[in-house]
């Protein structure tokens, strides 16, 4: 079966959909009934991408070039022509609001060929909310009909389906809730592991540590964090904020005002497997944005031990608290601080490891991921639902 796999760019610093996409090729992979090619731009040169892609040379076809208004551009193009040249026999696009996705979905209604459709949270009430005229515009020309035609649209958790408006031409019935593959850390996860990792970024040996790991951008609430942090009454705690961007120097001065400015470790970007050993050097992790199609980092937390904090309007948060293996709190500061006082306190990263390692390879490997989307797609193909 020869899949396509459609994403318009891939910044795997930005996390979120790139890293889910990568993610997703690899657990394709663990399929031998699959042969799986990927469609993107190129993404910078700098990106760690190119270490799958360099890798995989068959298996990406990279173009440069965003398409305009309604039109396809370079990138789009080529999908369209691999899909009217039946290369593919079912495409699974990433993404939405882009004439590059849309040109290749109705290129697939065009040639009878089904597809998937995977928005990764850009249905979601808060985020469709963004800008929502030019949404409704571009709906109104095109996407609403190119979203009817899907096969299935997938969501990687039931609080986004729940939360997404979603086209009234697209029944429940074809909707499905596949959660993204993780990928495993490629190393034991010791104490040895967890002391080296508190040596590497300047921490003290046996200090309670709250991480965050992730883009600084105003969506993900560090200000709230660090406020709540703040208010934490662990006087030896540090905050260790693991990325960059444009809120950088903003809550550099808020760690100032707070007197917050011995505490907070501004670690800046990881890449490779440094990205475990960044988690790792944390006893609890807070992910408290206002919203998060998935939260990668709180599950990869789990893999190293790092007890997961997050807030409940998050679309993981349901599963993870169900579960009893990360702490819930409200969105707001004094119930994240409570939150993040109560986690300190309770730290046990052998039983955070054990318990939370076991739930997340059984539900987030990458061959448990590659699994069920076989499956997907063998029930889209045999029913040719998207071919109208």
């Amino acid at each position: 079966m020869r899949i396509g796999q459609f994403i318009q760019s891939i910044d795997t610093t930005a996390g979120g959909t790139s890293t889910a996409f990568l993610n997703m090729l690899d657990a394709l992979r663990t399929r031998p009934e699959l042969a799986v090619r990927a469609f993107c731009t190129p993404p910078a040169h700098d990106d760690p991408a190119w270490e799958q892609i360099n890798a995989n040379p068959g298996q990406f076809s990279c173009v440069a070039g965003y398409g305009r208004a309604l039109w396809p551009g370079p990138t789009g193009r080529s999908v369209v022509r691999a899909i009217e040249s039946g290369e593919i026999d079912l495409l699974h696009i990433h993404g939405l609001w882009s004439p590059d996705l849309m040109g290749a979905a109705l290129a697939c209604l065009r040639a009878r060929i089904p597809y998937v459709w995977e928005p990764h949270g850009m249905l979601a009430r808060e985020a469709y909310a963004q800008k929502r005229w030019k949404k409704e515009l571009f709906m109104a020309l095109g996407m609403r009909r190119a979203l009817a035609g899907a096969g299935a649209l997938v969501f990687v958790t039931a609080d986004e389906r729940d939360q997404s408006i979603i086209p009234r031409a697209v029944g429940l019935d074809r909707t499905r809730v596949i959660p993204l593959p993780v990928a495993m850390p490629p190393m034991p996860i010791t104490q040895e592991m967890r002391r080296a990792a508190r040596v590497r970024f300047g921490l003290p040996a046996d200090a309670p540590v709250v991480g965050f790991m992730g883009r600084f951008h105003h969506v993900k609430r560090i200000d709230m964090a660090m406020r709540a942090f703040a208010s934490c009454p662990v006087p030896d705690a540090r905050l260790l904020l693991i990325g960059g961007g444009e809120e950088e120097p903003r809550l550099r001065s808020l760690a100032d005002s707070l007197h917050l400015a011995d505490r907070v470790v501004f670690a800046g970007w990881v890449k490779g497997d440094d990205k475990w050993l960044a988690l790792a050097a944390a006893d609890v992790l807070t992910l408290n944005s206002i919203h998060e199609n998935f939260g990668y980092v709180a599950v990869e937390a789990l893999c190293v031990g790092t007890a997961p904090v997050l807030t409940s309007n998050l679309a993981l948060a349901r599963e993870v608290g169900a579960a009893q293996i990360a702490t819930i709190a409200e969105p707001d500061e004094r119930s994240l601080a409570h939150a993040l006082t109560s986690a300190l306190a309770r730290r046990d990263w052998s039983a955070t490891l054990e318990r939370g390692g076991a739930w997340v390879s059984q539900r987030f490997s990458p061959a448990a991921v590659g699994t069920t989307l076989l499956a997907l797609y063998q029930e889209v193909i045999a029913g040719r639902v998207g071919a109208r």
